[in-house]
């Protein structure tokens, strides 16, 4: 799908129905396909909290592999220096828990181009509400030399990394270069805390196992944090509403 064609879908000239929907008009079996996997990869992020404290002494590597985090990559690389397991395999399992659901967003902008941009940047798309005016968050795609910088650059804590990965959707990034500027950046990234734990060794890994020791109180308060956040949440907006 040219990048000509997906402005045509997503553009002012096919009004949305619906502002919560990034799409107008009935959707397609790939519109509903992509919507709710993206909610399936929200939901599983937040499913995979809860195991953090039980794997992070015991098998950094997996979790690495689940999760893409980067306390799992510095761990991980500790138990490669005290021989439990191997450098490759931790930076293998960092590069994919981090890029594993990646070309997901991709679809989506290819499916949705910047209607999906301003839902994630928290606004309706379409509609008169203030947007964020990022480089990203514009009416008009950012071009493509800036959306490949961002993807590259998507493992830091300030660039978006999902609305990076729309954006290069929407310009119309093939799924090949989109991935291979992604492991770019991810490669560099999991090594940055592999070798950050293989520095640091045994201390680490001690105090890994230590979280592990008390990971049932410690999956607990997590769970228990989470629900508190998301209970004041709902209060805040249910007080700014009324």
């Amino acid at each position: 799908m040219t990048t000509e064609t997906q402005r045509d879908r997503v553009g002012k000239t096919r009004p949305l129905d619906k502002p919560w929907l990034p799409w107008g008009g009935a959707p397609s079996k790939r519109d509903l396909f992509c919507w709710y996997g993206i909610w399936l990869v929200f939901a599983y992020s937040f499913a995979m909290w809860p195991l953090k404290p039980w794997l992070i002494g015991t098998n950094p590597v997996l979790l690495e592999a689940l999760t893409g985090t980067q306390s799992a990559m510095t761990i991980a690389g500790a138990f490669a220096r005290v021989g439990e397991t191997s450098v490759g395999l931790a930076l293998a399992a960092g590069i994919f828990g981090m890029m594993k659901f990646c070309w997901v967003f991709w679809w989506a902008g290819r499916l949705w181009g910047g209607n999906m941009v301003r839902f994630l940047a928290g606004s309706a798309a379409g509609g008169d509400a203030k947007r964020p005016r990022s480089l990203l968050t514009r009416d008009a795609p950012a071009s493509r030399w800036i959306v490949g910088a961002a993807v590259v650059l998507a493992p830091l804590p300030l660039v978006p990394g999902p609305i990076a990965f729309v954006s290069a959707g929407w310009v119309g990034m093939s799924l090949l270069t989109f991935l291979v500027l992604n492991l770019i950046g991810t490669a560099a990234w999991t090594g940055l805390f592999t070798g950050l734990g293989y520095a640091i060794g045994r201390p680490a890994v001690d105090l890994a196992e230590t979280v592990s020791d008390y990971a049932v109180w410690a999956s607990i308060a997590i769970v228990a944090g989470a629900f508190l956040v998301r209970a004041v949440m709902r209060r805040r907006g249910a007080r700014s509403r009324s």
